[in-house]
């Protein structure tokens, strides 16, 4: 019987090669199901494939998706315009985001500014000037790369202010400004229509000398200006300085005598005013642009947050409601297209009346 053999043994017959007639066992196999590779491998394999074939008609049926999607904010046929044309409404909202662009970030655009090369006459100047926004409480706007052989005009050309842009919407751009530097008025004078900002100015100081005195201790009360008014006690001397004008289009920025850090003032538009500082000033070295066609050369500009559509969240904003009964905000901002959708039937006949106002991006 079986009973003298343990179990799970089994005994091999004698190996020929082995030593000392010895005979060698194998070990038992486990218990339970019986183990096969090549099976599970089938096992494992076929399921792979059949999630991989599944994730394929996934990704395939999220391309033909995509392709039969027609996003109007980014296609060129909206629902309000079928057809191979393009609406109004959409150029006119390509030309104010390519507007948009190009001020966004004006320096990336620079090698469009001039296609000629004018080489740099050496020794050349160089000149960093900071222009500054009142309305934004003195914040920096914008900064320039400026040669010491450029006209004080080649420098407002490239300023860049929402009130040129609104004047001109509304036909009302006026050429004039000036460039107040210590004690001289530096006038554009360029076009036809330019006004001599500075000559009410100018008149003011010399026929209202008394007045113009004690406004002007006033402006620049001080301890140093409390010491000489002891020192010239008895002495009818004025410190008021002598303002002069000169034109723009015909002074150089080597020709300004200034000082570095002193805020100046530009003025234009009738009374926009901005602060502008002639930061640092240095010769001009091999790693900087050889080009003079590309100064005044801007190195910064303040990025703008653009006020979008309150309703759709992807136009931007034309129109701007005041205490508007059916408005989520007040002020509400719309696109164009959300506007009259909102505010007008069918028939373009008006649902309510309301404050509405023209809104413009900055």
């Amino acid at each position: 019987g079986s009973k003298g053999k343990p179990r799970g043994r089994k005994v091999v017959p004698h190996d020929p090669e082995g030593t000392d007639g010895q005979t060698e066992r194998k070990k038992g196999k486990k218990r339970g199901r019986h183990f096969d590779r090549e099976v599970r491998a089938h096992i494992l394999q076929g399921s792979y494939l059949t999630k991989a074939e599944k994730m394929a008609e996934i990704m395939l049926k999220q391309e033909d998706d995509k392709r039969a999607a027609r996003l109007h904010s980014f296609s060129g046929d909206s629902v309000m315009s079928k057809g191979s044309k393009a609406s109004a409404e959409k150029i006119d909202l390509a030309k104010s985001l390519k507007y948009n662009g190009a001020h966004s970030a004006p320096w990336k655009n620079k090698a469009s500014k001039s296609d000629e090369h004018i080489p740099i006459v050496y020794p050349e100047a160089i000149l960093c000037v900071e222009i500054y926004e009142r309305r934004h409480g003195s914040v920096k706007n914008q900064e320039f790369l400026v040669l010491g052989s450029q006209l004080l005009t080649d420098l407002k050309d490239n300023i860049y202010c929402s009130t040129n842009k609104l004047m001109e919407l509304n036909k009302l751009h006026n050429h004039s400004g000036f460039f107040l530097i210590e004690d001289t008025f530096y006038n554009d004078t360029r076009h036809y229509s330019a006004v001599d900002y500075s000559k009410p100015i100018v008149d003011w100081l010399d026929n209202s000398s008394d007045e113009v005195a004690e406004k002007w201790d006033a402006i620049s009360s001080g301890v140093l200006k409390k010491r000489q008014k002891d020192l010239l006690k008895g002495l009818n001397i004025s410190n008021v300085p002598e303002f002069k004008s000169a034109d723009m289009q015909s002074t150089y920025f080597s020709d300004l005598h200034f000082r570095l850090g002193a805020g100046y003032l530009y003025c234009h538009q009738g009374n926009c005013k901005h602060t502008f500082v002639i930061r640092d000033m240095r010769l001009i070295h091999p790693e900087d642009t050889q080009n003079q066609a590309e100064y005044p050369l801007m190195t910064f500009h303040m990025q703008r947050r653009f006020q979008k559509c309150s309703v759709c969240q992807i136009y931007l904003a034309t129109k701007m409601t005041v205490d508007d009964k059916w408005a989520p905000n007040n002020p509400c901002y719309f696109c164009k297209q959300c506007y009259y959708l909102l505010h007008y039937k069918e028939d373009d006949s008006l649902l309510y009346h309301h404050t509405v106002y023209d809104y413009f991006q900055e």
